[in-house]
């Protein structure tokens, strides 16, 4: 809430209007947003949270069975962990299993710069342009040993 002196609130309406808004305190299922802050309080192997695009999940009863292992999950407990997670480059299935995990969003001026869409294409290639390019420099490759050595 924004409080205003009596002069801005005699000379200008809109900007009363305005601050009669509050900013919203729940996500858009209700829950109270989580800060940065509070975010950080999850980092015990007992009790994980992450964010991943502004989400937040707690991870505690998935360690276990994280492919990538437990130590990947801990080396960002109670951060927010999106780089971490397209860097990887998720399938679709392991961004559909999030969901069961989410436990609420960050405040809205907490969150990254990055909207959701970003860093990744949600089909986890993150590696496929470098193995595209290293498949075709190898057929490049084999192209031009079989050319030179047919021509010999």
């Amino acid at each position: 809430r924004i409080s205003l002196s009596k002069e801005a609130r005699r000379g200008c309406p809109q900007i009363l209007a305005m601050a009669d808004v509050a900013a919203p305190t729940t996500d858009s299922k209700g829950r109270p947003f989580i800060s940065m802050a509070d975010l950080g309080k999850h980092a015990k192997r007992e009790d994980v949270w992450l964010a991943i695009h502004d989400k937040v999940y707690s991870v505690s009863k998935y360690l276990d069975e994280h492919p990538g292992g437990e130590e990947v999950l801990m080396d960002r407990a109670g951060q927010n962990a999106t780089e971490d997670f397209e860097d990887v480059g998720h399938s679709k299935d392991a961004r559909k299993q999030l969901e069961k995990f989410e436990v609420g969003e960050l405040l809205p001026s907490e969150r990254s710069s990055k909207k959701e869409g970003d860093g990744g294409s949600g089909e986890g290639g993150g590696a496929m342009p470098l193995i595209l390019v290293s498949a075709l420099v190898a057929a490049a490759g084999v192209a031009y040993y079989y050319y030179t050595t047919q021509l010999a």
